[in-house]
C-alpha cells in the first residue's frame, strides 16, 4: 500500500488564508496549481469493483484523482457480469442483454466504444411455443391467442387501467402488490375477451407463464413486489437489445485495464468502514489491512448491506438509511444452462413454454425437489450456440433450486423436455452451469426490487451521500438509481454519479478560494 500523504486536501490551505486575510487574491496560476495538487492528493477508496465501483474510479482517474482505489471482496472483478465460458459458445450468469440506449453514461455507449468486440442486435421477435404438457403427449396452443395475451400482458406492465382503479376508488386490494394486480386485471381481461371454458383456461395458463416471466427478471414471488415497480420501474426487455457473443465481461476487462494494480486490488473483503473525518476516515479489511480516505464510494450489493450493514459502518449509519437499506427487495434471479454432445436443433426449435398441471404452484414448500419444474417459465436455445440451452425460472423457489443436487436437476429438467415434445429420445445433457448468487457471501441475491414497504424514496435515501463538511462516504449501485433501477444501466450511471459529486466537490471548493 502507497505511503499516505497529507490527509488534508491542498484546498484547504487556500481558504485558510482567505478567511484571516480577506484582501488576499490567490493568482489565477496559484489556484489551478492548488486545485491540481488537491485532485492528486485526494485518497478515494472505492468498495466494490463491479460495473458502478470501475466506472467510478475510471471517471475518477480520469479527472485527475490518481490516489483512487479500488477493493473487491472476490478474486475477479466484474460484480454480477459474470460470462462463463461453457460448452460451444459464452453463456451469461448475470447481466445478459444491454438496452439500445443513446444515453452519454450508458452501458450501450460504454459497450459501442469499446474497440476490437464484437457486437450483435438481438431482435426478440420469434414466438415462443406454448405447449400444454400432459403425461401421454401435449396441445399446442393457438398462435393468435399467445400474441393477443401478450399484448394485453404488456399493457398490464405499463400500468395500464391502473390509474382508472385509483380514481374509482375500487378494488384497492388490487393495489397491494404486482401480482394481486396482475391476477385482478387478467381475470376481467379473460372474462371479456374469451367465452369458451376451455379458452379461459388456456389464457390463465399463458397469463401465469407471463407472470413467472416477469418474476423471473426479479428473482422474486410477485407478491412481495410492490405495484410501485410497474410504473417507476418497468422490467419487459427491450425488443431490440445488444448481445456480445464473446460475453459481456469483455467490457468489464476494459474498464479495468485503465486501472493499474495498486488501483484496483482483489481479495480485499471489508470488515469495517470508518466514515466521519473526525476519527480519520478508513476502510479495513479482514486480511488486517487498512486504507485512509478522504472519500469512500460504497458500491457493496443491497444484499450485503442488508445483512451486515449493522456492523460494517462506524459510526451506525443514520436510522433513514437503514430504513432504507432495510425497506428496499432483493432478488435472486436464477440461471441454468444445459450442454449436450450434438446439435439440439435436431429436437428443439425456437423457445419453448411449457403450461398446464406442470406449473401449478407445489402445495407443501418442502416439495420443492419434486416440484421445481413447476416454475419453468421458458427453454431455449443459446443465442450462437448449437449445443446449449438456457433454462428461464420464475415463480419462486429460487434459492431453493440453486442448491438442488445436479443429478436431481437434470433428471426432472430432462423428464420436462421429454413430456412437452413427446419423445422419449431426448437426450441427457452432458453438462450443467447454474448461477449461485444467493449463496455467495459477496452478494447474498442479484436484482433489487420495490418490495411491498419500500417506495421510490427508499431510493433516494439509499443514495444520498454523507458528511457534514465533505462527501465522505457516498452510496453507488444498481440499487440507488431510479432510471434503469436494478440494470446495469442504474450500477453504470450511479459510479459515474458519485465519482463526479466528489470531482463538483472540489470545482466549488476551488470556486470558493476565488
Amino acid at each position: 500500500m502507497r505511503p499516505p500523504l497529507n490527509p488534508k486536501p491542498a484546498f484547504v490551505t487556500c481558504t485558510h488564508k482567505l478567511a484571516s486575510r480577506r484582501s488576499y487574491k490567490v493568482p489565477p496560476d496559484h489556484r489551478r496549481l492548488d486545485v491540481e495538487a488537491a485532485r492528486q492528493n485526494a485518497r478515494v477508496v472505492v468498495i466494490g469493483a463491479g460495473l458502478s465501483g470501475l466506472s467510478a474510479a475510471q471517471h475518477l482517474l480520469c479527472h485527475g484523482f490518481r490516489r483512487t482505489v479500488v477493493l473487491e471482496a472476490t478474486d475477479r472483478y466484474g460484480g454480477r457480469i459474470n460470462s462463463q465460458k461453457f460448452g460451444d459458445t459464452y453463456c451469461e450468469l448475470g447481466a445478459k442483454w444491454v438496452r439500445i440506449d443513446g444515453s452519454q453514461d450508458s452501458m450501450y455507449e460504454l459497450l459501442r466504444n469499446t474497440e476490437g468486440l464484437v457486437k450483435q442486435i438481438k431482435q426478440i421477435t420469434e414466438r415462443p411455443t406454448y405447449v400444454q404438457a400432459q403425461e401421454m403427449g401435449h396441445n399446442q396452443i393457438r398462435p393468435d391467442m399467445v400474441d393477443l395475451i401478450d399484448t394485453l400482458f404488456r399493457q398490464l406492465c405499463k400500468g395500464f387501467k391502473l390509474s382508472e382503479t385509483v380514481k374509482r376508488g375500487t378494488d384497492l386490494p388490487s393495489l397491494d402488490n404486482v401480482m394481486s394486480y396482475f391476477k385482478t386485471e387478467s381475470d376481467r381481461l379473460i372474462a371479456s375477451t374469451f367465452k369458451q371454458p376451455e379458452e379461459q383456461q388456456a389464457a390463465r395458463e399463458i397469463f401465469q407463464s407471463l407472470f413467472n416471466e416477469f418474476s423471473s427478471v426479479l428473482g422474486s414471488c410477485l407478491e412481495y413486489v410492490n405495484i410501485e415497480h410497474i410504473t417507476k420501474c418497468p422490467v419487459q426487455p427491450d425488443q431490440r437489445p445488444l448481445y456480445v457473443p464473446t460475453g459481456l465481461d469483455n467490457v468489464v476487462e476494459e474498464l479495468s485495464q485503465k486501472l493499474d494494480k495498486d488501483q484496483l486490488q482483489t481479495g480485499k473483503p471489508v470488515g469495517q468502514i470508518q466514515w466521519t473525518p473526525s476519527q480519520l476516515q478508513s476502510v479495513g479489511c479482514l486480511d488486517g489491512s487498512l486504507y485512509s480516505a478522504d472519500h469512500i464510494i460504497c458500491t457493496l450489493p443491497l444484499g450485503v448491506l442488508k445483512n451486515f450493514a449493522g456492523i460494517l459502518f462506524r459510526p451506525t449509519l443514520p436510522l433513514d438509511k437503514m430504513l432504507a437499506i432495510s425497506n428496499l427487495g432483493f432478488g435472486n434471479p436464477l440461471k441454468i444452462y444445459l450442454s449436450y454432445k450434438k446439435p439440439i436443433g435436431r429436437w428443439l426449435r425456437g423457445r419453448l413454454r411449457p403450461l398446464g398441471a406442470l406449473l401449478q404452484p407445489a402445495v407443501n414448500p418442502q416439495q420443492v425437489e419434486r416440484n421445481w419444474t413447476q416454475q419453468v417459465v421458458e427453454i431455449s436455445q443459446v443465442p450462437t450456440s448449437e449445443h446449449v440451452l438456457e433454462v428461464h425460472v420464475g415463480g419462486g423457489y429460487y434459492d431453493e433450486i440453486e442448491k438442488l443436487p445436479e443429478d436431481k436437476l437434470l433428471d426432472q429438467i430432462t423428464d420436462l423436455l421429454r413430456r412437452c415434445i413427446s419423445s422419449r429420445v431426448i437426450p441427457y445433457p452432458q453438462g450443467l452451469l447454474r448461477s449461485s448468487w444467493s449463496t455467495s457471501a459477496c452478494y447474498l441475491g442479484g436484482r433489487p426490487f420495490f418490495s411491498t414497504t419500500s417506495s421510490a424514496r427508499d431510493v433516494q435515501r439509499l443514495a444520498a451521500p454523507l458528511g457534514e463538511q465533505s462527501p465522505s462516504l457516498l452510496f453507488a449501485g444498481d440499487a440507488t438509481a431510479l432510471r434503469g433501477f436494478g440494470t446495469i444501466d442504474a450500477a453504470r450511471s450511479s459510479g459515474i454519479r458519485e465519482a463526479q459529486r466528489i470531482i463538483d466537490y472540489y470545482n466549488h471548493s476551488s470556486m470558493q478560494c476565488n
